[in-house]
């Protein structure tokens, strides 16, 4: 989540919130952030400024033990939320890959990140040592591969004990030279989430807009699993696939028997989902409809199911069990008809920009 400072002047920082000033500031390295009512000091130097009551709005939220990033212009983001539980390392927005539905925008693909290293390093530095879970994203998080291995090396030292998620398209692990550099730091406890957007090359690489990747990501699926990595296989339910997704069930459960997971997701109406809304997008309540055979077929064949982004009332009750509240908090909403919903403190909610620009098809749930 992004804040703002009005009239900052303290240079860019990366920090962990603090409450009051009695801090013992030697007992670790990292920066720290005071935030009063009325101002901001850091106790590394004990740089400090006002803040106006709008700003402390904004910034009264924020706990203890937060990590924030600040730039030069006060724009500020809260990296690390300590009441979530987990903590997410954005490896860059850059990907080979241009997914049609992707939720990114060009502008996150294209901005420049290679000189985030050290920002990264740090940032793993910060976070409490008693950590249960990490998700490792990007865009596509192997695009710096020497920073990437770094930093999943640093992650294995520091959070021996803690579940890790890698988000990846899988296509850099078709290299079995670079798939063995990952197995000599991998975190022990690692699972790789890889999207299959088709069961022949035909769809997927049409949806990817990268020619190859359907064989890359096969391969790289296969070398993961052969090298004792847990994988998930998700399905991003789009208009230009939905009619395939029991063939790629059959393809899953013929090659890839032993997979964790497939998670079926639902689209987030953002990026390039946006710009191709026409061409992809599909309301979730139809989503789950063509769903349910694949979803069907899996289960049969003992693969664990999971349903994410799907609102309770857009899917039959009988598989309420396998949605997941999966939309992070910024960015869940609820539509006005939600209000008389009796169903929706279990219900995972809608993202905020589907809701504002596909307008999705969902009604109250009312037990009877």
């Amino acid at each position: 989540m992004a804040y703002f400072i009005k009239n900052y002047s303290l240079g860019a920082r990366l920090a962990i919130v603090s409450r009051e000033e009695l801090y013992d500031v030697g007992i670790s390295a990292a920066e720290r952030i005071v935030i009063e009512e009325n101002k901001i000091t850091y106790l590394s130097d004990q740089a400090s400024m006002g803040i106006d009551e709008v700003t402390w709005l904004r910034l009264e939220s924020l706990h203890e033990g937060d990590i924030l990033s600040i730039n030069d212009r006060g724009v500020c983001y809260r990296m690390f939320d300590v009441t979530e539980g987990d903590a997410t390392i954005f490896m860059g927005g850059k990907c080979n890959s241009n997914c049609v539905m992707c939720p990114s925008s060009d502008y996150e693909r294209q901005e420049d990140y290679s000189g985030q290293r050290e920002e990264l390093l740090k940032y793993i530095d910060m976070l409490p040592q008693n950590l249960p879970h990490y998700v490792v994203t990007g865009g596509e998080p192997t695009m710096q591969p020497t920073v990437f291995l770094e930093v999943m090396e640093k992650l294995a030292e520091k959070f021996p004990e803690a579940s890790a998620l890698l988000l990846t398209n899988g296509r850099a692990f078709s290299s079995r030279r670079f798939l063995g550099q990952l197995i000599q730091k991998c975190p022990p406890y690692l699972v790789a989430a890889i999207p299959l957007h088709g069961a022949e090359s035909a769809i997927h690489d049409t949806i990817t807009r990268a020619p190859g990747s359907f064989r890359q990501t096969l391969q790289g699926i296969a070398n993961l699993l052969d090298n004792g990595v847990a994988i998930e296989i998700r399905i991003v339910v789009t208009k230009m696939n939905c009619d395939s997704l029991e063939s790629i069930a059959r393809l899953i459960c013929q090659s890839y028997p032993n997979v964790i997971c497939v998670n079926f997701i639902s689209l987030e109406v953002r990026g390039n989902c946006v710009k191709n809304k026409k061409t992809v997008y599909i309301n979730p309540r139809d989503s789950f409809k063509k769903s349910k055979p694949a979803i069907d077929f899996l289960v049969e064949n003992g693969i664990d199911v999971g349903l994410y982004n799907y609102p309770l009332c857009c899917v039959e009750r009988g598989y309420w069990f396998l949605c997941k509240k999966s939309i992070s908090p910024e960015k869940v909403r609820y539509g006005e008809v939600c209000q008389n919903c009796e169903a929706k403190e279990y219900c995972g909610g809608i993202f905020v920009s589907t809701l504002k620009t596909a307008h999705p098809d969902i009604a109250p749930i009312i037990f009877k």
